[in-house]
């Protein structure tokens, strides 16, 4: 039975694989695709008519299917025969009967689960200009630049055979360009670029156009990477404030002390405290008497951070040193995160530690969650390899209903048990021995690993063993397509981290089918299966043979860092392999206790979130009516001068009226401001709220709605003095002795490693009752 029979009949078997699944998973946020197989149908039949229309003809069509409406039957039949002839012609890509049930799934709002080499390129192509000819305004939000203008040059072609027009837009595009490339009917850019400049647009004056139009249609590739695992990451622009002070014999000082000694690392590895030995020594050699007296609070302060820094904060695990500077690597992709920082007294720690110039101290003027600026836009649909283990959240977060599509070809991947051996270095040592075994048949091998160092680390040891393996990771990503191009080679050996080419299929040479395919191996499992899968996911494409299995062992993180194991296995071989099944289903757990911790601490960090970006809507409304409506100087000035309307007069009227809007937006900036940083400094010492009995979120809130409360009256106080005290002759803030910032930069705050508020809140109960260790389980 071919593919089109298949989606036609309901009792085929992908249908009942696919029910089976569902069924199995009992997975909330799931969508049944199975009523769209009709609608599927009757698209490749319609499409069959077109085969032998003339080109003008066809372009004919394609104008006809302008504003046609995604939810009616015969408009999407129509359109997508159409469009997916037109791919057939301007791409050089006809879309299989799956890749038509993604597209018409998306178009109606769900979120899809395809697996990689699927084809999920071209389904953007589909849906994009599905949503565009409707007269949506569309972005393509993607993974990274590379991926954004690769794209928008890719369906170019596409879009134009329907009248539309298409652009990326990336990092290097300056102003000008940048405001070009967003009005176009579909944008290829970013979350983080499309937020980067929601932000800059909250900052503009009067007479300043804004960048981006009204939020309204995304589609979003990979969208559990995109919303996901950057959904609680700060978007943040800020200005340049003075120089820190130098803080070297601090550094120093800390640099030199002995764990267990002057400081003690918790069970879990996520918190460090100096001891009473170690506070001792930092008086002594920086000469204080008492480090914790009112003086020295800053001091105290900047010493934690310090041995955070350095206690636990590791190179080539959490960040890398190129060009004389840190830059964070992201957990989840294995990627450099371009413009992520952390926190500004941990960076530039960390900067100090690397014996690197600091960067500039940052005042933070606004900052939005990946997550809310994805709730900014009127429809949002995607698409990803891994996007059913994501259902539930993507369900929760974003009311939104994944689908799974089924393969073109049945996949005939095997993926085989977890080899699990007791340590780290027995697991790399047979690993190794399969590398060099398949090696030597001419298989290619792709090996993942957790870190940049663990990847360089099992390089190494490959090299020992006589094989020249290809490194991708976070140092060389530059060159992640042509290191993934040549993964699917005869012989091929590459060892990477979990950006492993994501957007980037690995294609089978000819001759290495024949060999069984692609071999992964996976050194140690993730934190969430999700990952797992995607890495799975490197191998099968499209039917191809292939092959994968994880290496683990009792050492790993992901068992030590959530369980405390207190015996031993019965079953383990001379190799250090265990068969203990007992302590495979250990490790399982552990990854599922891990997963729910991550879930746990992405709702709570919500909960923090939920209040500021409350008080921040509020602030632009004001901030949005003074630079568009006429009325709103007036109705904003009037309540500072009750009884002098003349006053309101002068300042509602040229030429005085430019200089009073100017002065308005510049102090509800600054207010809005100091009350970002002063939440900043709530959130660092929140959780000790907890001492006393009290909530930490409950008082976050309460301590945050008091603050907002003065935040109006503050700033209304600040305009009436600057205005009543304003010289004649003053025509711009520089003659009333302010002025805005002269630059400003964008970029992500990431979690501390150490964890933000929220997760010291929960790891300070957990560790209270634990007696600071993670869950144990014991021998019963």
């Amino acid at each position: 039975m071919d593919r089109f029979e298949q989606l036609r009949n309901p009792s085929s078997c992908w249908w009942r694989a696919l029910r089976s699944v569902r069924r199995f998973r009992q997975e909330p946020g799931t969508a049944d695709l199975r009523p769209h197989a009709p609608l599927v149908n009757a698209i490749m039949e319609q499409r069959a008519t077109l085969r032998d229309l003339g080109d003008e003809a066809l372009a004919q069509r394609a104008r006809h299917t302008s504003r046609m409406n995604p939810a009616a039957d015969a408009d999407l039949t129509r359109f997508l025969a159409v469009a997916s002839e037109l791919a057939r012609r301007q791409l050089g890509l006809e879309p299989f009967a799956p890749q038509l049930l993604a597209a018409v799934a998306m178009l109606r709002g769900n979120v899809v689960d395809m697996a990689t080499g699927e084809g999920k390129t071209l389904v953007g192509f589909l849906t994009a200009t599905g949503l565009a000819v409707t007269g949506r305004r569309v972005h393509v939000l993607s993974a990274n630049d590379y991926l954004a203008g690769r794209d928008a040059h890719a369906g170019a072609p596409l879009l134009a055979s329907f009248g539309l027009t298409c652009a990326a837009v990336t990092d290097c595009m300056d102003t000008d360009e940048r405001h070009t490339a967003y009005r176009g009917d579909v944008v290829y850019t970013t979350a983080h670029q499309v937020g980067f400049d929601l932000l800059r647009d909250r900052q503009r004056t009067p007479g300043t156009p804004k960048l981006v139009p009204e939020l309204d249609a995304a589609l979003v590739d990979e969208i559990d990477a995109v919303l996901l695992d950057d959904a609680m990451v700060p978007l943040v622009i800020a200005a340049d404030t003075e120089p820190l002070p130098e803080d070297t014999p601090l550094n120093d000082v800390v640099a030199a002390m002995t764990a267990g000694t002057h400081y003690e690392i918790d069970g879990e590895g996520r918190n460090v405290s100096f001891t009473d030995t170690g506070l001792s020594h930092l008086e002594h050699t920086l000469g204080i008497d008492d480090l914790y007296s009112e003086q020295h609070t800053a001091l105290l302060t900047a010493a934690h951070v310090t041995l955070h820094a350095h206690a636990l904060v590791e190179r080539d695990v959490h960040y890398i040193v190129t060009d004389g500077q840190v830059r964070l690597v992201n957990d989840a992709r294995g990627r450099v995160a371009d413009r992520q920082r952390w926190p500004d007294g941990l960076h530039t720690a960390i900067e100090r530690k690397e014996g690197l110039e600091p960067t500039g101290q940052a005042e933070v003027l606004d900052q939005m969650l990946v997550e809310n600026l994805a709730r900014s836009y009127r429809t949002l649909t995607g698409m990803s390899g891994t996007a059913l283990e994501a259902a539930e959240r993507l369900a929760e977060d974003l009311d939104l209903r994944t689908g799974a599509i089924p393969t073109h070809r049945p996949c005939v991947r095997v993926d085989t048990p977890d080899q699990l051996h007791l340590t780290t270095e027995q697991r790399d040592t047979a690993a190794a021995r399969r590398v060099r075994a398949e090696h030597a048949t001419g298989r290619p091998v792709l090996i993942g690993t957790a870190s940049v160092a663990d990847s360089e680390r099992f390089a190494a040891l490959l090299t020992r063993e006589g094989l020249t393996p290809t490194v991708l990771n976070a140092k060389n990503d530059a060159a992640e397509a042509e290191i993934i191009a040549r993964a699917g080679e005869r012989g091929a050996v590459t060892v990477s981290t979990q950006m492993a080419g994501r957007g980037v299929d690995i294609q089978l040479a000819p001759d290495t089918a024949e060999l069984g395919g692609l071999l992964v191996l996976g050194l140690g499992r993730y934190d969430s299966a999700r990952l797992d899968r995607q890495l799975r996911g490197r191998s099968g494409r499209q039917g191809d043979p292939g092959r994968t299995q994880f290496y683990t062992s009792t050492q790993d993180d992901v068992l030590t860092e959530h369980l405390i194991v207190r015996h031993t296995p019965r079953s383990v071989d001379p190799q250090g392999r265990v068969s203990d099944a007992k302590f495979h289903r250990l490790y399982a757990h552990a990854q599922r206790v891990a997963e729910g911790k991550l879930l746990q601490l992405h709702r709570t960090t919500r909960r923090y979130h939920t209040t500021t970006e409350q008080h921040r809507t509020t602030v632009l409304d004001t901030r949005e009516r003074i630079l568009t409506d006429p009325d709103a100087l007036t109705a904003y000035l009037t309540p500072l001068w009750p009884d002098h309307p003349d006053r309101v007069s002068t300042w509602t009227t040229p030429p005085r009226r430019h200089l009073a809007t100017e002065v308005v937006l510049h102090q509800l900036d600054r207010a809005w401001a100091r009350h970002l940083n002063l939440l900043a400094e709530v959130r660092e010492i929140i959780h000790l709220r907890a001492l006393g009995r009290q909530n930490p979120l409950d008082e976050f809130n309460r301590i945050a709605d008091d603050a907002f409360r003065t935040l109006g009256t503050e700033a209304a106080d600040a305009v009436r003095h600057l205005l009543d005290h304003a010289p004649e002759d003053a025509t711009s803030l520089t003659d009333l002795g302010l002025r805005r910032p002269s630059s400003t930069w964008t970029y992500m705050v990431t979690d501390n490693p150490f964890g933000s508020e929220a997760d010291r809140v929960l790891a300070f109960i957990g560790n209270a009752l634990r007696g600071g260790k993670p869950p144990s389980v014991g021998s019963t």
